[in-house]
């Protein structure tokens, strides 16, 4: 067996360095809120890191709209038809819809749909409507909080290399 090894890609390193860094001040930050699993704010950290600010800030945006789009439909979807496999089925429809309909929607829309699944079969086996639309507001507020980390480290990073650069003059 012949074992090649190759070189880092380009902000190997960076990225490592920030989704570590990142994932403890996450984990450790909404643990210390009284989250037990933040795992939605580690994924949407993993999702949103980028070197290049203005990539983090298009996927924080998109990260922040296609959560937006799935939880609204999720919650409506529970309101109006209550938890189960059809109710599903319209969100899921719904969410895709609003993502094709909607002018300047992020590329990468299945996010939307992919929330939708995620909190309508949380729901089927949840407690009641109140239990499951707090659960949907707190995947949001997960969201969030693990965008916003990785768009901070995003800006620290740009200001450090801003400032540790030879200046030119």
């Amino acid at each position: 067996m012949d074992f090649q090894f190759i070189s880092p890609r380009k902000n190997a390193l960076v990225y490592l360095i920030k989704i570590l860094t990142g994932a403890l001040i996450t984990w450790y930050g909404l643990r210390a809120l009284g989250l037990q699993e933040p795992y939605w704010a580690m994924i949407s950290l993993i999702i949103v890191t980028e070197p290049d600010v203005n990539l983090a800030k298009a996927n924080f945006r998109a990260r922040l709209i296609n959560t937006l789009n799935g939880c609204v439909v999720a919650c409506l979807a529970l309101v109006l038809f209550g938890p189960g496999f059809l109710s599903l089925l319209v969100a899921l429809a719904t969410s895709v819809l609003v993502a094709m309909l909607l002018q300047n929607y992020p590329a990468n829309w299945r996010l939307g749909p992919a929330t939708v699944v995620i909190l309508m079969s949380a729901a089927i086996g949840g407690k009641g409507l109140h239990q499951e639309l707090e659960y949907a507001l707190l995947r949001v507020g997960e969201v969030i909080a693990g965008s916003t980390v990785a768009l901070l480290q995003s800006l620290v990073y740009s200001y450090a290399l801003k400032r540790l650069a030879p200046s030119t003059n």
